[in-house]
């Protein structure tokens, strides 16, 4: 079956102690860049992209290895580049080689975040990969 990965890199992101909280500053689903009103400078979001197709698993059965792909991109305020940059390198550590049940692995596919630039009110975007995998029973 399927998973929402997303929300479970989110609910890593929230315990990792980076200072986010889901629908606070943490989000699942697109960016948000013009909702000044609800969703703060400093924020995070998590987004389910895809993956790699179903793999058939040793032992018969329904059992598939599933890989699933979200893309995490961080914001931060116009004129805090540095806190920014130190938020998207903590949560691609928090991410990387994160132990979390179902998942036999969750790594993150860059070295370092990509700094995308900044949107149109001057805040700073960082982007990242992270791959998730996990045995489905078919049930």
């Amino acid at each position: 079956m399927a998973r929402d990965t997303a929300a479970d890199l989110a609910t890593i992101l929230a315990a990792g102690g980076l200072g986010l909280s889901a629908g606070a500053n943490l989000f699942l689903g697109p960016t948000l860049e013009d909702d000044d009103a609800t969703v703060p400078d400093v924020a995070c979001f998590v987004l389910q992209t895809g993956g790699d197709p179903p793999q058939s698993y040793l032992g018969g059965g329904r059992k598939t290895y599933r890989t699933v792909t979200s893309q995490v991109r961080v914001r931060s305020a116009r004129e805090s580049f540095r806190e920014g940059q130190a938020l998207a390198l903590a949560a691609l550590d928090v991410l990387h080689l994160a132990s979390a049940a179902p998942y036999v692995l969750i790594e993150v596919d860059e070295g370092s975040p990509n700094y995308i630039g900044t949107d149109g009110s001057d805040r700073h975007w960082w982007t990242f990969t992270v791959n998730a995998s996990f045995v489905d029973l078919g049930a």
